[in-house]
């Protein structure tokens, strides 16, 4: 863990909040609930319905979500090409076709049209704070994805925070950048170790080797390996507590030949999963240091601490609402697929290890040298 990488990274969030207590968190929220509503007169010009009303009908109604999301996509593309055209471009901006267009569609357009705000509408300089889509604003998932189907349920009588986090990952080919990974919901009565167990991760589909005399002779693809983990909140690190000496207590002893680091970070007293999220006190925004299977490091970022609400999901926290689809690696041989298999100490090949497609792979044929070991690449399939 280099300081000077570690502080380049964090400064890629926040500001973060002050600490927020989340057991003081549920109870100081549950007494203002428990007051007086306000009158029905204040009430109704502070509600929302209306907006909420009108968002809802259109979101349900395919054709009029179509409509916006061409139409946005419309408007950025001009916005690109306004500021990329030379006075010899001849290419005219695209516009949109309007033949087909259904009665509810032309209805809301002119909704759209008549609102009088001057900033409704981009203005010319907008492309220059609009970004291009990223990986990151994909999801694999259209649904959100439950991890238990008993744990979580509502109940009056204990009332619960429900917390969003953010997992960031770093980029393989610039160690000093993170891009979000996954996202979940979790409770304020489930652990630490819960919301490890729910973060998808392609090292926790590395094979485990197969030794024989101390020399790796393969590796076994039926049995996933799990390695010990450790996470850094608030200068405590949590360990994974399967054994005496966890992760933990060797990440401390690592920090203590580093005298620069070793300031600030003591061992928590429980483990990740004897640590409730309700025991903790969080920062909204601030990165905490995840490290599992030996170096790969994430950085977990609390989004949102909230009461439970009755319309929120009755069970199956830890929830999964997001997934960035992987950047898969290609076959070095025919350089058109994804590779499946890493090839190690092969002299037919050009490099050492080498990535190569399942046909590529067996269209070099057995290796006549006993020192080449095959390894699988992960399949992404454990946590999605």
């Amino acid at each position: 863990m280099n300081a000077t990488k570690t502080a380049y990274i964090e400064n890629q969030f926040g500001p973060p909040s002050e600490p927020v207590n989340v057991a003081q968190f549920i109870l100081s929220t549950s007494q203002a609930l428990s007051l007086p509503e306000y009158p029905p007169d204040i009430a109704e010009q502070c509600s929302v319905a209306d907006i909420r009303d009108s968002l809802t009908a259109i979101g349900d109604d395919p054709r009029l979500m179509a409509h916006l999301i061409k139409n946005h996509e419309l408007a950025i593309s001009n916005l690109h090409m306004a500021a990329e055209r030379t006075a010899r471009s001849r290419k005219r901006p695209p516009v949109r076709d309007t033949s087909n267009d259904t009665p509810e569609i032309i209805a809301l357009q002119q909704e759209l049209d008549a609102i009088p705000l001057e900033s409704w509408k981009l203005q010319a300089n907008s492309g220059i704070f609009i970004r291009p889509v990223k990986t990151s604003d994909q999801n694999t998932l259209i649904h959100d994805k439950s991890t238990r189907s008993d744990d979580g349920r509502l109940s009056l009588e204990s009332p619960q925070a429900v917390i969003t986090v953010t997992v960031h990952s770093k980029l393989s080919w610039r160690q000093t950048h993170v891009n979000r990974s996954s996202r979940h919901v979790l409770l304020s009565s489930q652990t630490l170790g819960d919301l490890f167990d729910a973060i998808p991760c392609t090292s926790n589909e590395i094979p485990d080797e197969i030794l024989d005399d101390g020399r790796v002779t393969g590796y076994r693809t039926d049995v996933p390996t799990r390695p010990g983990y450790v996470i850094c909140i608030e200068g405590l690190a949590y360990g994974d507590g399967e054994n005496e000496v966890d992760y933990a207590e060797k990440l401390i002893q690592h920090l203590k030949t580093i005298p620069k680091e070793s300031a600030g970070i003591t061992k928590a007293p429980t483990s990740m999963h004897d640590t409730p999220l309700s025991s903790l006190s969080l920062r909204i925004g601030e990165p905490y240091w995840l490290l599992h299977h030996g170096n790969c490091e994430h950085f977990i970022v609390v989004d949102q601490i909230r009461l439970q609400h009755p319309s929120d999901p009755p069970s199956g926290y830890p929830l999964t609402t997001q997934i960035t689809p992987p950047i898969l690696d290609l076959c070095r041989g025919c350089t058109k697929v994804p590779a499946t298999v890493s090839v190690v100490n092969d002299e037919r090949l050009g490099e050492t290890p080498c990535i190569l497609c399942g046909p590529c792979w067996a269209a070099m044929g057995d290796p006549q040298d006993d020192k080449v070991v095959v390894v699988p690449l992960p399949k992404f399939e454990l946590g999605w």
